[in-house]
C-alpha cells in the first residue's frame, strides 16, 4: 500500500515537473543545453577512458594475455628470433599457449590488376587462437598452415568490403601476394588489430637466407594458464632464457626475457595520460555545468518561493517539498543526459577523422556501447542530484514567515552568498583550466621552434618498401636493392626543376627506421652491449645530405666513390663526437657498427670521414648521436626518397614525375607516404598540438561557463537590489558609484577564484610536467596571462549588469516595487 501511495506521488511530481518546465521553455532550453554540452563531452571521453584504462585487451580473458619480449641490460624490450622463440614455446610451463607477430608490408596484386601495399603480419600459426579471435567467415590458421610453402592467407573484413565487393564466395580464392598466389582461408571482422594496422596475415616462416637464431623481429605473447601469475612466468622465462644464454652465447649474450601484461603494451603511458588528463578536464566541465544550472535553479527557486511556503501552510511538509524539487533536477537532467547521449555519439563518430594518426592504438576503437550508455545515463543521475541540492537547501532552509513578510521575493543573504561561491568555484576551475592550456600551448610552440637539424620548407619525401628476402621476391640481394636505389636517384635528378635528391632511412622530425644499433669505438674498452654506445643507423645515398641541407662539419659527406667494393666509411653526428671522441679527432678513427640484413654477418669496422650536424628525429623525443653509412655498402628495403625543387617551384608538384620515375625503374614497386618535409613537421607534433587544442576548447568553455555565472548572479543581484539603487540614485549617488557597487562584487567572485584557481594550478603543476617541453610548470607567462586574460573577461562580463544599475530610474523602481 506504502509502495503504490509512493508510486503515485512520484508519478504526479514528475507531471507536474514537466508542466513547470513547459512554463519556463527559455530556463528550460538552457539548462538542457548546459547539461548536454557537459554530459556528451563526458561521455565521448569517457568512451576513451573505457577503452584505454577499463578495457585495453579487447579480447577474451585479457588478464591472461601478456607480451614476452627478449630484452638487454640497456633495452628492456626488444624482439625474439624465430628459433628462440620456438624454444619457448616447448619449454614454457606456464603458458596454455604462445604466439608471435611481425609487421610487414606486402604487395598484393587487387581484383582491377594493380599491385598495392597492403599493411600486413606474418605470424606465428597460433595467432588468432591465442586471442581467441573467430573469423566472420572461413577459418584462421592451424598447424597444418606451417608446411612450407605456407601460402595461405587471412584478410580483414575492411578489405573484403573495399576490395573484394564482401564476395561471400572469398574463401579458397587465389590471391596474388608478391607475385605467389596465396590461398584466402578466412575472413576476420572489422574491429581485430593488434599491435599495428593490418588487413593481411599470413604465416611465419624463416626466410632461407635468415639467420634463424640471431635476427629478431618477432614480436611474442602468450596466454597464460589458469591461475598462473605474471611473476611465475616470469620466472619460467627467466630460466629458459638463461638456458638460452649458455647454450647459443654468440646470439644471445646478455639477452634475458621480459613478462608483461599486455594492456600496458598495447596502451602505452602516453596514451595513458591522455585519457586520464583528458577525463579530468571534462569532469571539471561537467561540474561547471552542474553550479550554472544550480544557480538558474537558485534563482528560478527564489521566484516560485511564495508558491512553496504556501504549499507549506496548506499541509506539506519537508519530504514532500524536497521530493518536488529533485524530481524536477532529475527529469531536468533526464533530459539533458538524453541529449548529452546525441551529443557524444556524434562526437564519437567524428572522432576518427580528427585524432591524429598514432594518438591510439591499432587495437583500440572508440565506440558508442552499453557502457558509454550506462555511464550517461550515471552521470545525469549525479549531476541531477548535485544542482539539485542548492535549490533543495535554500527552499527547506527558508522559513514561511520570512518569505510572506518579503512580499514573495524568496532572494536571501545566504543563497545569495551560496550563489557568489558557486561562482568562485566556477571561476577557480576555469583559471586551473586555463593555465593548464596556457602551458600546453606554450609547449606546442617550443615544439614547433626545434630544430631537426634540416630545411624542411619546399621538399618531397615518398617512401618504398622492397620485396627482399623472399625466393620470389624481385630484389633477391642487396645489390640489387642498391641498384634500383641508384636507378631512381639518376631518373628523378634528370628531372626539369629537380635541384637535390637523395635516399635515406630516415627524416629529421619523422623518426628513423633503425634504432639501439651498438657501436664499438676503436680506443674506447666497452665489453658487453651494455657498454656501447647505442646511436641511429642512418643508411643514406650520397645526395641525401644535400637534399636536406644538413651542412658538413668536419671531413666529407657520403660520395658516388663509397661503394661496396670500396673501404668501409661512416659518418658521425657532431653530438656523437662531443659525447664519445671528446677531446680526438674524429676523422680517420674506426667504429665498429653491425649491419642490416636477414643473415648473420660480422659487424664491420668503418672509418669516420665526416662530421655532420644532428638531425633530430622526433621533437619531444630524446636526443640521439646518428651514424651514417652509404646506402651502397648496406642497402636495405625500406628507404625514403627527398626530393628538393629548384626555387619558385612548389615541392608537392614534382610527386606525378618522381612517382613516374619510381615506375620506370619498376612498375609493380608501390610508393606511399608521399608527403612534403612541411607535412612531415607538422604532422611531427601532431598528437601534441591535438592536446592542447582538446584542453584549449574546454578551457575556453570552462572560461564561458564562469563569465555566465559570473554575469548571472550580478545580474540577479541587481534585480533584486533594483529599489536600493532606485534610492541611491535619488539621494543623490552618482554613475560611478553605482557603477563601482556592482564592480566591487565581481571583482570580489573573479579576485577569490582567481587566486584559489592560480593555488590550484600550481598545486597540480607536477601532474601535467610530463606533457610539457621547453616551458616550466610554474611558468610566470603563463599565469600572468591566464590573470590578465580573466580580468579583461570578468569586466565584459559585469559590465552590462553594472550598467543596467547605473541607469535605474527611481521613479520607475518606486513604482514596479
Amino acid at each position: 500500500m506504502r509502495l503504490m501511495q509512493w508510486l503515485g506521488e512520484l508519478r504526479g511530481d514528475v507531471r507536474f515537473a514537466f508542466r513547470q518546465l513547459r512554463r519556463a521553455p527559455g530556463f528550460t532550453a538552457v539548462a538542457t543545453l548546459t547539461l548536454a554540452l557537459g554530459i556528451g563531452a563526458n561521455s565521448a571521453i569517457f568512451a576513451l577512458v573505457d577503452a584505454t584504462l577499463l578495457h585495453p585487451v579487447p579480447f577474451n580473458e585479457p588478464d591472461r594475455l601478456v607480451m614476452v619480449s627478449e630484452s638487454l641490460p640497456r633495452f628492456r624490450i626488444t624482439g625474439v628470433s624465430s628459433r628462440n622463440f620456438d624454444d619457448w614455446e616447448v619449454r614454457n610451463r606456464t603458458f596454455e599457449s604462445m604466439a608471435g607477430v611481425f609487421n610487414y608490408a606486402r604487395r598484393v596484386r587487387m581484383p582491377d590488376g594493380t599491385m598495392q601495399e597492403v599493411p600486413a603480419q606474418q605470424v606465428t600459426h597460433r595467432f588468432f587462437d591465442v586471442l581467441r579471435v573467430r573469423p566472420i567467415l572461413g577459418r584462421t590458421f592451424v598447424p597444418t598452415d606451417k608446411v612450407l610453402p605456407p601460402n595461405v592467407t587471412v584478410i580483414s573484413e575492411r578489405l573484403w568490403r573495399t576490395r573484394f565487393s564482401s564476395d561471400p564466395g572469398i574463401v579458397g580464392r587465389q590471391l596474388r601476394i608478391d607475385e605467389v598466389a596465396f590461398t584466402i582461408l578466412g575472413v576476420v571482422p572489422a574491429d581485430f588489430q593488434f599491435f599495428a594496422e593490418a588487413d593481411l596475415w599470413t604465416v611465419w616462416h624463416e626466410l632461407p637466407a635468415m639467420d634463424p637464431r640471431g635476427i629478431r623481429f618477432l614480436r611474442g605473447f602468450g596466454r597464460l594458464k589458469p591461475a598462473v601469475s605474471i611473476e611465475s612466468a616470469q620466472s619460467d622465462m627467466s630460466g629458459i632464457a638463461a638456458a638460452l644464454r649458455n647454450e647459443y652465447p654468440d646470439v644471445n649474450q646478455d639477452r634475458g626475457a621480459t613478462v608483461e601484461p599486455m594492456a600496458d603494451v598495447l596502451v602505452g603511458p602516453e596514451v595513458r595520460r591522455n585519457a586520464r588528463l583528458f577525463l579530468g578536464v571534462v569532469g571539471f566541465v561537467l561540474l561547471m555545468c552542474c553550479a550554472n544550472v544550480a544557480n538558474l535553479l537558485l534563482a528560478r527557486m527564489g521566484g516560485r518561493a511564495r508558491e512553496l511556503a504556501l504549499r507549506s501552510a496548506l499541509g506539506a511538509d519537508r519530504a514532500r517539498i524536497v521530493a518536488q524539487i529533485m524530481t524536477e533536477s532529475l527529469v531536468l537532467a533526464s533530459l539533458g543526459g538524453v541529449l548529452g547521449m546525441s551529443v557524444g555519439y556524434a562526437i564519437l563518430q567524428v572522432a576518427p577523422s580528427l585524432l591524429p594518426p598514432g594518438l591510439l592504438p591499432a587495437s583500440v576503437a572508440l565506440v558508442f556501447d552499453g557502457r558509454v550508455v550506462a555511464f550517461c545515463g550515471g552521470a545525469a543521475l549525479v549531476v541531477g542530484v548535485l544542482f539539485g541540492l542548492a535549490p533543495t537547501w535554500q527552499a527547506t532552509g527558508t522559513r514561511l514567515t520570512q518569505v510572506l513578510a518579503s512580499e514573495g521575493r524568496g532572494s536571501t543573504k545566504a543563497g545569495n552568498r551560496f550563489r557568489s561561491v558557486l561562482v568562485v568555484a566556477e571561476v577557480a576551475a576555469a583559471v586551473l583550466l586555463l593555465c593548464g592550456a596556457g602551458l600546453l600551448l606554450r609547449s606546442l610552440a617550443a615544439l614547433g621552434d626545434v630544430d631537426g637539424g634540416a630545411r624542411v620548407e619546399s621538399a618531397l619525401t615518398m617512401q618504398v618498401a622492397l620485396s627482399y628476402g623472399l625466393p620470389q621476391s624481385r630484389h633477391k640481394t642487396l645489390e640489387s636493392m642498391a641498384d634500383f636505389y641508384r636507378a631512381v636517384e639518376r631518373d628523378v635528378a634528370e628531372l626539369p626543376g629537380v635541384r637535390n635528391v637523395g635516399w635515406g632511412s630516415g627524416l629529421p622530425l619523422g623518426g628513423v627506421y633503425y634504432s639501439g644499433f651498438n657501436v664499438t669505438i676503436e680506443g674506447q674498452p666497452g665489453e658487453g652491449a651494455a657498454n656501447r654506445p647505442a646511436v641511429d643507423y642512418m643508411i643514406v645515398s650520397p645526395g641525401y645530405l644535400e637534399a636536406l641541407a644538413v651542412r658538413v662539419l668536419e671531413g666529407r659527406g657520403i660520395e658516388e666513390r663509397d661503394t661496396a667494393s670500396s673501404t668501409p666509411v661512416a659518418l658521425v653526428s657532431s653530438d656523437f663526437v662531443t659525447k664519445y671522441l671528446a677531446g680526438r679527432n674524429p676523422l680517420g678513427v674506426q667504429v665498429t657498427v653491425p649491419m642490416m640484413g636477414l643473415t648473420r654477418v660480422a659487424p664491420v669496422t668503418r672509418q669516420i670521414v665526416g662530421v655532420v650536424a644532428p638531425i633530430r628525429p622526433l621533437p619531444d623525443g630524446n636526443d640521439s648521436e646518428q651514424v651514417y653509412v652509404p646506402l651502397t655498402q648496406n642497402a636495405w628495403a625500406n628507404s625514403t626518397i627527398v626530393v628538393r625543387p629548384r626555387d619558385g617551384l612548389a615541392a608537392a608538384s614534382l610527386a606525378p614525375a618522381v612517382q613516374a620515375a619510381i615506375a620506370r625503374v619498376d612498375p609493380e614497386q608501390p610508393v606511399t607516404r608521399i608527403r612534403t618535409l612541411d607535412e612531415v613537421e607538422w604532422r611531427a607534433v601532431a598528437r601534441p598540438r591535438f592536446r592542447a587544442t582538446l584542453v584549449t576548447t574546454f578551457a575556453g568553455l570552462a572560461l564561458l561557463l564562469a563569465m555566465v555565472g559570473v554575469f548571472g548572479v550580478l545580474a540577479y543581484s541587481v534585480q533584486q537590489r533594483w529599489r536600493e539603487f532606485g534610492v541611491r540614485i535619488a539621494l543623490g549617488a552618482s554613475v560611478g558609484h553605482v557603477l563601482g557597487l556592482v564592480g566591487r562584487a565581481a571583482i570580489g567572485m573573479v579576485g577569490v577564484g582567481l587566486v584559489v584557481g592560480l593555488l590550484g594550478a600550481m598545486a597540480l603543476a607536477r601532474f601535467v610536467s610530463s606533457f610539457l617541453f621547453g616551458v616550466q610548470p610554474w611558468d610566470i607567462v603563463t599565469f600572468s596571462a591566464v590573470a590578465a586574460l580573466l580580468a579583461v573577461t570578468g569586466a565584459v562580463a559585469a559590465l552590462a549588469p553594472a550598467l543596467r544599475a547605473a541607469r535605474v530610474d527611481p521613479v520607475i523602481a518606486f513604482r514596479n516595487d
